[in-house]
């Protein structure tokens, strides 16, 4: 049996993902005006080489430096949650994780709004997602999969905690507590 949960993101998180990308892009774009501006200044005078070159330079490691951000924190961000009769599966498009069903001790939901005092030790908050290792003072440490802050559950297993966020939260639960108890 498999059974696959979509985690949509919410409406906060749509927006703060599109105001951080607007906010990445805005650095390079100002480059590219600046740049634009020395070349074809009504002086007539040509910039001189060295900014000419430090602007292109800085254009392009922007360029990079952004897109490879973009692309790391979409590819790491959770899409759903896959349940077959052996794991529990994170489904990202890079690094999946993988939780075995012998290892879950509980699924429990959590309070809506929970997520909001928490610490973010390694990993992002608002971009494509909340994921990677948080503390929070109710739950101690714990690992975060979500895309948006309500209907959340917790997944105990013998080592960590796991916070999910399912569209069916309720469908998820009744069927990974079906699973584990097997």
């Amino acid at each position: 049996m498999q059974k696959y949960y979509k985690a949509e993101m919410d409406r906060f998180l749509r927006f703060s993902t599109r105001a951080l990308r607007l906010f990445f892009f805005l650095p390079p774009l100002i480059l590219v005006l600046v740049w634009y501006t020395a070349r074809h200044s009504p002086s007539g005078a040509p910039p001189p080489p060295f900014l000419d070159k430090f602007l292109g330079l800085g254009m392009l490691l922007f360029a990079a430096l952004i897109a490879a951000t973009a692309h790391v924190t979409r590819a790491m961000a959770p899409r759903g949650y896959a349940l077959n009769d052996v794991e529990l599966l994170i489904d990202r498009a890079m690094k999946p994780v993988r939780i075995p069903l012998r290892e879950i001790l509980e699924v429990s939901e959590l309070e809506d709004g929970l997520l909001r005092r928490s610490l973010r030790l390694l990993g992002a908050s608002g971009y494509y997602g909340y994921y990677g290792l948080f503390w929070n003072k109710k739950l101690g440490r714990y690992r975060a999969y979500v895309t948006r802050t309500t209907g959340l559950l917790a997944v105990r297993t013998e080592k960590s905690l796991y916070v999910l966020s399912p569209d069916d939260n309720k469908d998820f639960a009744s069927s990974l507590n079906s699973l584990i108890r097997k």
